[in-house]
C-alpha cells in the first residue's frame, strides 16, 4: 500500500482517510477539535516501514458530522474492514486515546498494541472541571467562538508557545474545526464505562505523558500505567498535551521501539 487517500461510508456519514507505506499497520487517531493533519510526522516517518494510516474522526476534519447516534469505535472497525488491515498498532492523544483504549477492550482479537499520549478516561474523577465539559458548557451559553477561545487559550496547549511551528499547526485545526460538539448534544452510542476493567484490558499498552500537562490527564496516565496489566508509562518532563507534535522525533523512537516488541499479527 502507498501513499493514497479515500473515503468510506458508512453508518450514514463518510470518514476521511489517508494511508502511507507498506508493512504491519499503525492507526493514528487524532485528538479532540483536531484532525489528522497533527499526526504529519508520524505519518511520514512510520509511512517508511509500515502501513501508516490517518483519517478525521466523525465531527472532525473533513468526515461528515454526527446525523445520528455513532460510535467511534465502530467507525473505526469499519475502517479496519474496508482497508484490510489486521490486528494494527493504535496511536491515540487525547480523544484518539479513548477511542483506542476502549477499542481494545471492546476487541481484543483485532488490535496488537495501542499507544495512548495524553489519554483520557472517562468515569475518572478530576479534581477540576475537565477540560472539554468546561469548553462545552461556554458553547451551550455564550456560542461556538467563545468556546473556541477559551480551548484555544486553555492551559492544556500552554506548553506549545515553547514549540512555535506546533502551536502555529494546532490553532489553525482549531481555526477549522466546526464546534458541532460545542453546540449540539452528542450522540454517541452509550458504552460501559471502562474505568471499571481496566485489569482485564490485556493489550500490550505505551502510555505517553507530558510533564507540563494539566493535573487530571497526568493523574490519568499514571492510573493507566498502573492499573492496566501490560503497560508502560514514559514521561517527557518538556512536554505538555500536544507531546506528539512538540517532540515527534523521540516520541517517534519509543512509539517504534515498542511497535518493534509486538508479535507479529
Amino acid at each position: 500500500m502507498t501513499l493514497s487517500s479515500g473515503h468510506l461510508d458508512f453508518n450514514r456519514g463518510s470518514l476521511v482517510y489517508q494511508t502511507n507505506g507498506a508493512g504491519a499497520p499503525i492507526v493514528f487517531l487524532h485528538g479532540f477539535a483536531l484532525d489528522m493533519a497533527m499526526w504529519v510526522a508520524q505519518f511520514r516517518h512510520f509511512g517508511r516501514k509500515n502501513c501508516a494510516v490517518r483519517y478525521d474522526l466523525r465531527g472532525f476534519g473533513r468526515s461528515s458530522l454526527p446525523s445520528g447516534a455513532y460510535d467511534h469505535c465502530a467507525d473505526l472497525a469499519a475502517l479496519l474492514d474496508h482497508l484490510a488491515l489486521k490486528r494494527p498498532l493504535l496511536v491515540g492523544l487525547s480523544l484518539g486515546a479513548n477511542i483506542a483504549l476502549r477499542f481494545a477492550a471492546e476487541r481484543p482479537d483485532r488490535v496488537a498494541g495501542i499507544v495512548l499520549a495524553s489519554p483520557g478516561l472517562p468515569g475518572h474523577v478530576w479534581t477540576e472541571e475537565r477540560p472539554p465539559d468546561a469548553a462545552r458548557a461556554i458553547g451551550k451559553a455564550r456560542g461556538v467562538e467563545a468556546a473556541r477561545a477559551f480551548w484555544g487559550s486553555h492551559p492544556i496547549f500552554a506548553s506549545l508557545a515553547a514549540y512555535p511551528s506546533a502551536r502555529a499547526e494546532v490553532m489553525r485545526m482549531l481555526a477549522g474545526y466546526s464546534g458541532w460538539h460545542w453546540r449540539e448534544d452528542d450522540v454517541q452510542a452509550p458504552a460501559a464505562p471502562i474505568i471499571d476493567r481496566l485489569e482485564t484490558i490485556a493489550t500490550p499498552a505505551l502510555v505517553l505523558s507530558g510533564g507540563l500537562d494539566v493535573t487530571g490527564y497526568r493523574d490519568i496516565a499514571d492510573v493507566l500505567a498502573r492499573r492496566l496489566p501490560n503497560a508502560r508509562l514514559v514521561r517527557y518532563p518538556d512536554c505538555g498535551h500536544m507531546l506528539t507534535m512538540e517532540r515527534p522525533d523521540a516520541v517517534n523512537a519509543e512509539i517504534a521501539a515498542f511497535a518493534a516488541k509486538l508479535p507479529a499479527a
